[in-house]
């Protein structure tokens, strides 16, 4: 498969992920969302930043531990197939899902939304997004090797991800505390470029 028509696939999936994180959050919160571009911007890139060096580590801890990867990933894989060349696109969109999951579930505080987000990943947005890829291009985005859920996703990460997610909330606020202008995301962003596309 050609780059181009991965990254199409990998935007298409990005606007897909968006609109529903929009459709939900606006039915949770029952008025209009708020948009902030600059804290906007560095959830975003904070996301992908971690997420992507998340995967390296995780999946690596997990072929040290169990004998085989968690995942493989199958459009545009890098780093042995522990994270995708679509990252750019496809973390800073979860990361902007996450933005506004903030809004809608702030009154529960971080660990419950770092418990529902631990489900919406894995559950909604990766079975989702696989489907979509498997629709567009014919391959599994992230093919997950335990078979539990017809290797869309598997529960294994659930935990992952919720503890992942509430470690990098509270690094997202000490970001944000910190953040003084737009250089804050893009060197986020660029640092993020750099673990995808080096090793």
């Amino acid at each position: 498969m050609d780059g181009v028509t991965a990254v199409r696939a990998g935007l298409v999936c990005a606007a897909a992920m968006l609109l529903l994180s929009w459709l939900l959050n606006r039915a949770l919160l029952g008025t209009r969302l708020e948009y902030r571009p600059l804290p906007a911007a560095i959830t975003a890139a904070s996301v992908f930043l971690l997420a992507v060096t998340a995967e390296v580590l995780v999946n690596s801890g997990y072929e040290a531990l169990v004998g085989h990867p968690l995942w493989s990933y199958r459009v545009l894989p890098r780093h042995q197939g522990d994270v995708s060349g679509l990252g750019p696109l496809i973390w800073p969109a979860y990361g902007l899902h996450l933005y506004l999951t903030e809004q809608s579930l702030r009154h529960r505080g971080r660990t419950v939304m770092a418990l529902l987000n631990g489900l919406d990943a894995p559950l909604l947005f990766e079975v989702g997004g696989n489907l979509l890829f498997l629709a567009i291009l014919g391959e599994f985005y992230a093919y997950y090797l335990p078979g539990d859920l017809g290797h869309l996703t598997s529960l294994q990460v659930v935990p992952i991800y919720m503890l992942s997610i509430l470690i990098g909330y509270r690094i997202l606020d000490a970001l944000r505390a910190r953040a003084g202008g737009w250089w804050w995301p893009l060197g986020l962003y660029a640092l993020g470029l750099v673990v995808v596309f080096t090793g």
